[in-house]
């Protein structure tokens, strides 16, 4: 009986590993339960939608690192994780990294004490296939064999050139920042053991890189100077070149009262080169914490002041870690924070809308996301979308996410949506984002043999698979009875399987996901409604927007018989006429004008207003040489109307 029990839960098991993203917040998707430890899992997302997520595992006595794909709904690609590292590491873990390159290959990066028992740091290279692109065991980025020095808490960046940049901290007497780029092929570009900043006082600590203009890149660090313990901390900011230069070194902030486990902080392009930071400090050091923002250009000039922004001046309140999200094209920046009493014993959270310039849009008090309180409330991520802001952020053991938008309203139609609403706690959470907006989130739950688990939010605040349907369907006819529907992939970076054409809501043709066109020929007298659908699997996405076509038959009267049709006054006519209809709204129509053969002859554009238009129609004009039959377009957003006229010289 235990045996019966065993298979069915591994078989249970199974099934939930291998299913798409959930969309139920009580049961979030999970990638890794067996028995022992998951741990620290790190997510990247590939633009064709297919997400890698790497964690350390402990299953086999020691961690392990392995790595897991998925496709874009959430189905794993790879039966089971793959194992990338079985090198000792040391009883305990620190920050590592993973990214994606141009290829859509992880590039992972980590230490681990495989030489001499010393902290090195090595970076793998794995395709889509799970094959090791670098080698079985990577390339050693570091090769310390002394026990007085240690590599630690390594970061990545993958550039749009295909190479990778990799900097990390060496632990000595005082700490340095090492810097190395590697090409596609793994070739050390600036040396061996790459580049290192060394200060002259005290020590550089917590490399971030982000891009630049190009294939530039920004370096952030800290200058930590006293007791690694409580070190005065400055951050800076330098920008490198491909060529392993770097021009410029400027300070964000130099007032000091950063706290030594403040490490990792947003790090975040500002759209045009540059790069927007947030921290916490307490620089008058009165045990009174504020956060601060700062935006440094391409150039390296400090936008936000001598030492940062200071985003709310509510007193008594603190304000701890902030999450930032980059509206790069009006120039702003949306930060949510942790609030808490004077005593840090109740919590809540914040938001402020800054300027590139540094200027509270929100007034000099952010706004409440949540009032302080007895609950416990932490932020975990942001970004921007282009629905707004989204904020993710944790209330007690509950995960939600938020959107907001530059008025500091809700952009979603609830004020919250509930992520992972189960009562284990989480921690160690990571997040990457999609360009379509949506973005996935995994966190390691448990009270001590932890598990990984993830879920998918998407840019409208719905959860799980998200089947875009095609954009942008117009009509044109083909005189006298055929129509060319035309439409746009749902996404740049999605193509589904097929495509469904409807025609008054029945299916009339079915093409390939790659096809973004169809002809339907033979239309008989009357109006027609056509939309298309995208068929992803066993999935289909909701209808695209519709278009409304009126077929007039060669051998129907001249005149229409419904008096609200579009109309061609006189008809027959010689010179002129006009064309009246009713405008829904203010728009642009389109009118095209084809001979009896249907061969398009010339178009005009003309202006519509809301209510009733008249046009005058001169064929000539619009390329008609000889008496006769024609036939008239008349396209408004997504109606297309076709009158039949005859034209008497």
């Amino acid at each position: 009986m235990k045996h019966i029990v065993l298979c069915i839960a591994a078989c249970v098991l199974a099934a939930a590993l291998c299913a798409q993203w959930s969309t139920d917040p009580y049961a979030p998707s999970i990638i890794a339960g067996f028995d022992a430890e998951q741990v620290i899992p790190k997510v990247a997302i590939v633009p064709n939608g297919n997400t890698y997520i790497c964690r350390f595992d402990n299953q086999s006595g020691g961690y392990r690192v392995y790595l897991d794909l998925f496709d874009i709904y959430g189905n794993r690609i790879w039966t089971e994780s793959l194992l990338i590292s079985s090198h000792t590491q040391m009883s305990w873990l620190t920050e590592y990294d993973l990214g994606v390159d141009t290829e859509g290959n992880a590039i992972i990066v980590f230490q681990d004490i495989r030489n001499a028992g010393v902290n090195n740091v090595v970076a793998y290279k794995i395709n889509p296939a799970g094959e090791f692109l670098w080698g079985a065991d990577g390339i050693a980025l570091s090769n310390d064999t002394n026990a007085d020095y240690g590599n630690m808490s390594p970061v990545c960046f993958c550039s749009a050139d295909g190479s990778s940049y990799f900097a990390w901290q060496r632990l000595g007497a005082v700490t340095s920042v090492v810097i190395n780029r590697l090409s596609a092929d793994g070739q050390k570009l600036w040396g061996e053991w790459g580049t290192t900043f060394t200060a002259t006082e005290g020590s550089y600590t917590w490399p971030q890189i982000i891009q630049s203009e190009g294939n530039d890149i920004l370096l952030k660090l800290f200058h930590d100077t006293g007791p690694f313990w409580s070190p005065t901390r400055h951050i800076l900011v330098m920008k490198g070149t491909p060529d392993g230069t770097f021009p410029w070194t400027v300070s964000a902030t130099e007032a000091g009262g950063i706290p030594s486990w403040e490490q990792l902080i947003p790090f975040v392009g500002d759209g045009a080169g540059g790069a927007v930071l947030a921290w916490y400090d307490d620089r008058d050091s009165n045990l009174d914490n504020d956060v601060y923002c700062q935006r440094i250009d391409s150039q390296g000039n400090a936008t936000m002041g001598l030492n940062g922004s200071l985003v709310n001046v509510s007193l008594p309140k603190q304000q701890f870690y902030p999450e930032v999200a980059v509206d790069a094209a009006n120039q702003q920046v949306y930060v949510f924070y942790r609030e808490t009493d004077a005593d840090q014993n109740n919590f809540g959270l914040a938001r402020q809308l800054m300027s590139f310039s540094g200027d509270c849009l929100w007034g000099q008090a952010g706004p409440t996301i949540v009032n302080i309180g007895g609950e416990s409330c932490n932020t975990i991520a942001a970004h921007w979308t282009t629905q707004g802001a989204v904020f993710l952020y944790e209330r007690g053991a509950n995960l939600y996410a938020s959107c907001w938008t530059s008025s500091g309203d809700f952009a979603w139609d609830s004020s919250q949506v509930g992520v992972a609403q189960t009562t284990d706690p989480k921690q160690h959470f990571d997040c990457d984002h999609h360009p379509d907006n949506w973005c996935v989130l995994s966190w390691e739950q448990g009270y001590s043999g932890f598990d990984i688990y993830a879920m998918r939010i998407n840019g409208n605040g719905s959860l799980g698979p998200q089947f875009l349907p095609p954009r942008y369907l117009t009509a044109e006819q083909q005189p006298p009875s055929s129509v060319i529907l035309s439409w746009q992939y749902p996404s740049p970076y999605v193509e589904p399987d097929q495509y469904c054409i409807l025609m008054n809501d029945e299916l009339t043709q079915t093409v390939a996901g790659d096809v973004l066109t169809y002809t339907v020929t033979d239309l008989g007298s009357g109006t027609h409604e056509f939309y298309v659908k995208a068929r992803y699997g066993d999935n289909y996405s909701d209808p695209s927007n519709s278009v409304t076509v009126t077929i007039v038959a060669a051998d129907d009267p001249i005149l229409p018989s419904v008096e609200a049709a579009p109309r061609l006054t006189p008809n027959p006519f010689s010179g002129t006429a006009t064309l009246s209809f009713v405008g829904k709204n203010s728009s642009t129509a389109c009118v095209t004008l084809y001979n009896a053969k249907g061969q398009k002859l010339g178009q005009r554009d003309c202006a519509v207003i809301a209510g009733t238009n008249e046009i005058t129609i001169d064929p000539r004009s619009l390329g008609l040489r000889e008496s006769g039959v024609f036939f008239l377009s008349l396209r408004t957003g997504g109606q297309v109307s076709l009158l039949k006229g005859l034209f008497i010289k």
